[in-house]
């Protein structure tokens, strides 16, 4: 009676396992036609899509406007330095054509100074020899009566003729006739030292316009002291506003490449998805054909089976996206295209299929 309770128990445990051997096995079946099944249609299907759902808070979102924030900093940076240098060269350029002006004046005024100097040296050269002349007329009129009165002065008083007070007065009148020539011979030596200053001062001017360095005079040199300074200041000038336009010319530059990459990173589908408030899908460049605008979208219960219409395809977004593939571990390249859904879940979808049910069911 035991031996046999016993063998039906053994009977109903062999078939327990069995069952169960059936079970796991067909499981095991089933899962591995599955992903045979998922594999060989991911393989070779064009016809889906991956629903995106955007959000400010995504890392793709987060690193672009890091960057976005990073280069628009590095960007206004760039034209801080540029109004800067655009500055200094307003002021190279204002020393530069002040300088320029003031040696132009500068050989204008050495000029006119010249002409000056010579007119000068004219009039006093024909006064001078006016002046020696009258001098000269003066002096041996006053040494003839000089004589004449002396030795008539002196017979006069000896003969009694004459008091000594007269006498005294007639010397007088002698001896300012003597300081009278001494001042005709002191105003001839004045007017000759002017003209010999005259003559330096013009032979200074001459040499200095000439750019001779013999002749120059003490009050030239500090002259050209001041036109070598201003020379100086505008080879200077010069120099640094050549190098302030090529600083420019590379800021231009800069700040376009800045430009263009700003203008690179606003347009990823990411922040346009972010800014317009759009539903998205990925479509890698394989499936692209398969996804015009207004191309049916599907959601399957179990990725291939039982679907149903969720929405269309709307237009492509401008740039390229890499997305991990849906199944595999490879990543894909594509764009983000529009999607309008019937119902914004439909967006958390895995996977959407384009134009039919995949299996037509």
């Amino acid at each position: 009676m035991n031996q046999r309770l016993v063998n039906k128990v053994n009977t109903l445990a062999v078939n327990v396992y069995k069952a169960l051997g059936t079970v796991l096995l067909s499981i095991i079946l089933i899962g591995l036609v599955s992903y045979l099944g998922v594999q060989t249609f991911f393989f070779v299907s064009r016809g889906w899509l991956t629903p995106t759902v955007v959000s400010p808070t995504d890392p793709e979102i987060l690193q672009l406007n890091a960057q976005l924030a990073q280069q628009a900093a590095s960007r206004d940076k760039l034209l801080a330095d540029k109004r800067d240098l655009e500055g200094r060269l307003e002021q190279a350029e204002r020393l530069l054509g002040s300088e320029q002006d003031f040696q132009e004046r500068f050989r204008v005024a050495l000029g006119s100074e010249r002409e000056s100097r010579a007119r000068a040296l004219r009039r006093l050269a024909t006064l001078r020899q006016e002046y020696q002349e009258a001098a000269g007329e003066i002096t041996e009129s006053n040494r003839a009566y000089a004589g004449m009165a002396r030795t008539r002065t002196e017979a006069l008083y000896n003969a009694k003729l004459l008091e000594r007070e007269e006498r005294l007065t007639a010397n007088h009148q002698l001896a300012q006739m003597a300081q009278t020539n001494l001042s005709l011979a002191e105003g001839s030596a004045e007017l000759q030292t002017k003209l010999e200053a005259l003559k330096r001062e013009l032979a200074g001017l001459e040499a200095s316009l000439a750019g001779k360095a013999e002749g120059l005079t003490t009050q030239v040199l500090l002259l050209e002291r001041e036109y070598t300074r201003s020379v100086l200041e505008v080879a200077r000038a010069k120099s640094e506003q050549a190098h302030l336009k090529d600083s420019l010319r590379s800021l231009d530059e800069a700040v376009g490449r800045y430009d263009a990459l700003l203008a690179t990173i606003r347009s990823s589908p990411w922040l346009e998805a972010i800014e317009k408030d759009l539903t998205v899908g990925f479509v890698p460049y394989e499936n692209l054909e398969s996804a015009p605008a207004g191309t049916p979208l599907y959601r399957c219960a179990l990725r291939l089976l039982w679907c149903r219409e969720v929405g269309v395809v709307g237009h492509p977004l401008q740039g390229e996206v890499t997305v991990k593939h849906p199944v595999r571990q490879s990543m894909l390249r594509g764009v983000m295209v529009e999607l309008q859904l019937q119902d914004e879940r439909w967006a958390r979808e895995e996977l959407l299929h384009l134009g039919r049910p995949p299996l037509f069911l």
